[in-house]
């Protein structure tokens, strides 16, 4: 019998904004000094206790490299760029890697259609990021105006997305839930897989799992033969046990 393997998103699932941080709630990532993200203090009793999750994010390299869980908590994999980069003990796989950048030019056209409307769009509010060479990144004042400006220019090959001012263009290839299965298989083709996610980009992940945890009004999006909904309000913590239990760690310690 093997264990699950367990794949998580990171920000709003494993990790929260440091503008929702509350009394006695612990900073993980810091930004030229300024507050990002936070984990509770039950986390960080619980996660050095966790062994084998994985993380799954759209965060760059940098971005994760920016993130001190807790001491005793140092995933030996870890998915950034959305699935395009694979880093084994935090560093890149190179073939992993080169897969994803051939990904990347297969839509150039695309891509590069998409950052001239970007740089067209009044609702802009940020710059225009090429990120690891995989997909765009821009922020924007209005994101539903740009993301229907955006739409006809993406076709099949590419998927744009945003969560809250945050657009994103990627490879239509390049998604959370065909770089977790792609690992998957790697590590343990017969295991079980446990993903947690909390936003749309998340769906394709959590849409491979065998049981996927997900915040309650996001469930209308998921087809994993297992769900587990729990409320948005403190979602992180309540994943963070939820995989503790699956482990068979009293969470109450």
């Amino acid at each position: 019998m093997f264990d699950p393997i367990i794949f998580t998103d990171l920000d709003g699932t494993l990790i929260f904004s440091a503008s929702k941080k509350q009394p006695g709630d612990i900073v993980c990532e810091y930004k030229d000094g300024a507050e990002i993200s936070c984990i509770t203090a039950k986390q960080a009793r619980l996660l050095p206790r966790l062994s084998g999750v994985i993380p799954v994010t759209t965060r760059s390299i940098e971005q994760y490299r920016r993130i001190r869980f807790t001491e005793g908590f140092l995933p030996e994999y870890a998915l950034a760029d959305n699935g395009g980069t694979l880093l084994v003990n935090g560093e890149p796989d190179r073939e992993w890697t080169e897969n994803s950048l051939w990904l990347a030019e297969e839509c150039s056209a695309e891509l590069e259609q998409c950052r001239r409307i970007m740089e067209r769009d009044s609702c802009r509010s940020f710059e225009i990021r090429m990120v690891d060479g995989m997909f765009l990144f821009t922020k924007s004042d209005c994101p539903e105006k740009s993301m229907e400006l955006l739409r006809d220019a993406a076709g099949d090959k590419l998927r744009c997305f945003s969560t809250g001012a945050k657009i994103y263009a990627l490879p239509a290839k390049l998604d959370k839930g065909t770089a977790a299965m792609r690992l998957a298989q790697r590590l343990s083709p017969d295991s079980r897989i446990i993903c947690a996610g909390d936003s749309l980009m998340d769906v394709p992940l959590l849409n491979i799992a065998d049981t996927a945890v997900f915040p309650e009004d996001m469930g209308e999006h998921i087809s994993a033969a297992g769900k587990v909904a729990y409320r948005r309000e403190r979602f992180p913590e309540y994943v963070t046990e939820h995989f503790c239990r699956l482990r068979g760690i009293n969470t109450e310690v």
